[in-house]
């Protein structure tokens, strides 16, 4: 039993666990980003094969990132994480700790070159602090530094642990509002205490006359202190105020209505498209604005559509309800009336609404300090490159030196080998065996000769 379970961690921790889970995540919000998010089960089925519409909805792929084997496989990365991070901490932290280390002198490795004076070399090298000690009747020098880049990979998984744990919080505590209307309107975000201005809004057109921005500017008033900023929110380029993050989200038409009861005017509201106006006095009988129509036109098939999106020939298109039926449904123009009864309705004064998207996420920070991390990781995984360098005295007088860097040892097998030339040194004898090693010899001399 305990094999197994030592087998199970070990694999947990394992980068092939850590891999496999990755690339399920991945084909996974692929999935996600390809197939419309949210829509019913009609719809899905509508637009793809039977077959294809049942896997969609038994795999939950129409709802991927709140599924519940997604989020089962997230925990289970951020398992795999957590145990690789604490398993190596120890380690991590030995390393760090651990002074001089006579035993890598004795032991060697890497390339071995003979020098008179250490000191133009450890200097050189960019080592600053070099301990010397005697062990076993043979003077050790040795150095180290840059050694907080072992941490690259350790801080790296680190921040990926806090940027999911800062998303997961944050979808499942963040609150979510939508106001709309019309430049100029002040309407309450929800129970939050704080009020939404739409001081102007305006769609951006190219010289073809399709949409390039919408932009609205707006202000944010916290009611209780009265306190006011103000920002400009636009596709893509989502605004944060007071904490909270407003997104240009969509837009359409609005128009005001009159309604008359005789000779006395006894309502004025705002309508969006879509949305009915109940009138006073008879709330049986309900008006919609189903659509408006800016530059009005009638397609092939007869139909109402717009030419353009600029405000040449407005229409709007009605629905009138008693009691849930219809009384009417029909196209008008401005100035034109709908009379029911007592009843005159009068539609004026289009004009473009916003629908800002308000989300408050309390668990921002953590998902930004998380990235935070990850930058800093990769800082010290590709920039800061530990490196350790020794140096035996031996029994000539004259020092073996040698050193190794854990990432991109090559250039700095390089780079020693041209401070040592400065310094006068040569290879080590038993170095110098085989056509490949006399080469490296030679060049050594030869470059040594330039020097002088």
């Amino acid at each position: 039993m305990m094999n197994l379970l030592k087998k199970t961690v070990r694999f947990l921790r394992s980068m092939k666990c850590a891999v496999l889970l990755l690339i399920i995540l991945v084909l996974a919000c692929t999935a996600g980003s390809l197939i419309p998010q949210g829509e019913i089960l009609s719809y899905y089925t509508a637009n793809y094969p039977e077959t294809a519409a049942g896997l969609i909805m038994f795999l939950g792929l129409d709802d991927v990132f709140h599924c519940v084997w997604f989020v089962i496989l997230t925990l289970f990365l951020c398992l795999n994480l957590l145990l690789c991070n604490v398993m190596h901490f120890p380690r991590l932290i030995g390393q760090m700790k651990s002074g001089f280390a006579p035993e890598k002198c004795v032991r060697g490795g890497g390339t071995v070159y003979l020098v008179r004076e250490t000191e133009p070399v450890f200097a050189g090298m960019g080592f600053h602090r070099v301990q010397e000690t005697v062990s076993d009747g043979k003077t050790l020098r040795y150095a180290r530094r840059n050694s907080a880049g072992i941490w690259g990979a350790w801080l790296c998984h680190l921040g990926m642990l806090v940027i999911i744990a800062g998303f997961g919080l944050g979808q499942l505590l963040q609150t979510e509002y939508a106001v709309y209307g019309v430049a100029g309107q002040t309407k309450q975000i929800g129970g939050t205490g704080y009020e939404l201005t739409i001081d102007d809004f305006q769609i951006l057109l190219r010289e073809d006359d399709t949409v390039e921005q919408y932009q609205a500017d707006i202000t944010v008033t916290e009611t209780g202190t009265k306190k006011t900023a103000s920002a400009v929110t636009r596709v893509n380029a989502p605004a944060s105020l007071f904490g909270m993050k407003f997104y240009q989200n969509s837009t359409g038409w609005a128009a005001g209505v009159s309604v008359w009861k005789g000779e006395e005017k006894i309502q004025e509201e705002l309508l969006c498209a879509g949305e009915y106006l109940k009138t006073e006095g008879k709330e049986e009988l309900i008006l919609m604005l189903r659509s408006f129509y800016p530059d009005y036109i009638q397609d092939e098939a007869g139909n109402p559509a717009t030419a353009t999106s600029s405000l040449k020939n407005p229409a709007y298109l009605y629905a009138l309800y008693y009691n849930d039926d219809v009384l009417g449904m029909n196209v008008l123009h401005d100035g034109e009336k709908i009379t029911v009864d007592d009843y005159t309705y009068v539609f004026h004064d289009p004009k473009p609404y916003t629908l800002i998207q308000v989300k408050k996420d309390p668990f921002q920070w953590l998902a930004a300090f998380g990235g935070l991390l990850v930058v800093a990781a990769l800082i010290l995984a590709f920039y800061v490159r530990p490196e350790e360098m020794w140096a035996v005295r031996t029994e000539s007088g004259v020092w073996a030196v040698s050193g190794r860097c854990r990432k991109a040892g090559a250039m700095f097998e390089e780079k020693l080998a041209e401070r040592c030339i400065k310094a006068g040194g040569t290879l080590k004898p038993e170095e110098i065996s085989g056509e490949k090693r006399a080469d490296q010899c030679a060049e050594m001399e030869e470059r040594k000769k330039d020097e002088q």
